[in-house]
């Protein structure tokens, strides 16, 4: 009965193709990690600058960068279907879809940096954030195709090069860090901006890096060139602007996409409204939802390592090792969890001091920090049933699950919480972070229960729904 639900040989698969992933995550957190901490001992200001920018940031970039998640499945099932040369194409028409997403998005951020005031901040709260937002806007395009060639590596459940590439572009985001924040080697100081400047130096680098790496790997050759001209007419697999293609990963990825919106614009919206109460409040919440992420790098690898695994069962009609693999990614999901929250609870006062030295700040974070150990429980539920989902193409329910949770249950009951005393005293931060508890376990109990409708089906059933 216990090998039903949990498969040794498919955790020690998880561990092989999942580690290096985590790894990836990890550095590309890393990022915003150092971005936080080192602005923080910089000042206050720049920290709550860096909150405020983030919370636009991360769910419009992410709402792009969304789009793309459909390729590593597609890619998975496209592997393991024995169609290797169409995952060269689905590469490059990942290419042309990053190229219009990113004028999109980045004309956003560029006009919505001058007009951060509309959300209530002081003045000079504003314009530092603003900045901030127009320095790392520049490096979309090249995350975003970073994101892309990964993809394709990872229907290949080839994960070590976006590792080692990641940890370069860590590598490279500390230094400049350091150097634009404090203003080193005759340069000024550029607090906040210059964080931005450096993750937009580091994305492109990564992007050059695996983009170089791709180019020299011998394994791909036999596929024809992979970038291709883009404006032949047709190449040996199909048309170099393959429109019915693209629209299908844009079918596939926009459910999912909008369903990362809603979720980092939970939090985003959260740190927004939070933002009048002071910088104490917004950069002791921000301490909370930062570590959070550092520490959600687990259950997201877990996803994404389902994402791969069951959409390269499905691609090989192997039904029935896909449920295995995916009771044992929900499996994994909880006893990380647990793990990580009792290490947040018994280290709470270490890891604040990690952030700030500012007393007042350090002791909100620590309190906030114990909620944050009890979201991480249903955080990893949701997060690998996401990635199941994914690797069965079945994204549309996605975005009706998450919109329900973060907007219909969190944000009303968060802004109640935590603004009003409608039903308690205003609980400032911790109201937000009660709500983020009940928003996510309402989620994990929908994916759970569209996954046991999925399992439910026959096995030509649930491989014709993966076809479409």
């Amino acid at each position: 009965m216990f090998q039903k639900y949990f498969s040794w040989t498919e955790a020690r698969r998880f561990y092989a193709i999942g580690l290096p992933i985590f790894i990836a995550q990890m550095a590309q957190t890393g990022m915003t990690f150092a971005d936080t901490a080192m602005t923080g001992q910089y000042n206050a200001e720049a920290m709550a600058a860096v909150a405020v920018a983030g919370s636009i940031w991360a769910p419009v970039a992410l709402l792009g960068i969304g789009c793309l998640l459909a390729l590593p499945p597609l890619s998975a099932q496209l592997v393991g279907g024995g169609r290797p040369d169409r995952a060269a194409h689905l590469l490059r028409q990942g290419l042309w879809l990053t190229f219009g997403l990113s004028l999109v998005l980045m004309s956003f951020f560029y006009a919505i940096s001058f007009r951060l005031r509309i959300f209530g901040l002081e003045p000079a709260l504003a314009d530092l954030a603003g900045g901030y937002l127009r320095a790392i806007m520049w490096g979309l395009p090249g995350f975003m195709f970073f994101v892309n060639l990964r993809s394709f590596l990872e229907g290949f459940s080839r994960t070590r090069p976006a590792m080692v590439i990641g940890l370069m572009g860590l590598a490279l985001n500390v230094p400049c860090n350091y150097v634009l924040i404090y203003g080193k080697f005759g340069l000024p100081q550029m607090g906040a901006v210059g964080c931005g400047v450096a993750s937009s130096f580091s994305f492109w680098f990564m992007a050059l890096c695996m983009f170089h790496y791709l180019r020299r790997d011998p394994q791909y050759r036999h596929m024809g060139p992979l970038f291709a001209p883009l404006f032949t007419r047709r190449g040996e697999n199909g048309p170099r602007f393959d429109g019915a293609l693209v629209l299908r990963v844009l079918r596939i990825g926009t459910p999912g996409a909008l369903a990362l919106f809603f979720e980092v614009s939970l939090f985003a919206v959260s740190a927004i409204i939070l933002a009048p109460l002071g910088t104490v409040m917004v950069a002791g919440h921000q301490i909370a939802l930062n570590f959070g992420a550092l520490v959600f790098m687990v259950p997201l690898s877990l996803s994404m390592t389902a994402t791969i695994r069951v959409g390269h069962c499905l691609g090989a009609r192997q039904v029935e090792k896909a449920k295995v693999v995916a009771r044992t990614a929900l499996t994994l999901s909880v006893a990380f969890a647990v793990c990580i929250a009792c290490c947040t609870v018994a280290f709470r006062q270490g890891i604040a001091g990690i952030y700030t030295k500012d007393a007042a700040v350090a002791a909100l974070a620590t309190h906030l920090l114990l909620f944050q150990a009890a979201y991480q429980l249903v955080d990893g539920l949701q997060a690998t049933g996401i990635g199941i989902l994914r690797g069965h193409n079945d994204t549309r329910i996605i975005s009706f699950i998450c919109f329900g949770a973060y907007w219909i249950v969190g944000l009303p009951l968060g802004v109640i919480l935590a603004r009003t005393d409608l039903f308690v005293p205003a609980m400032g931060a911790v109201g937000f972070w009660i709500a983020y508890i009940v928003a996510l376990g309402f989620g994990a109990a929908c994916y759970l229960a569209r996954l046991r409708f999925l399992h439910g089906l026959t096995p030509e059933a649930m491989v014709q729904r993966v076809r479409r």
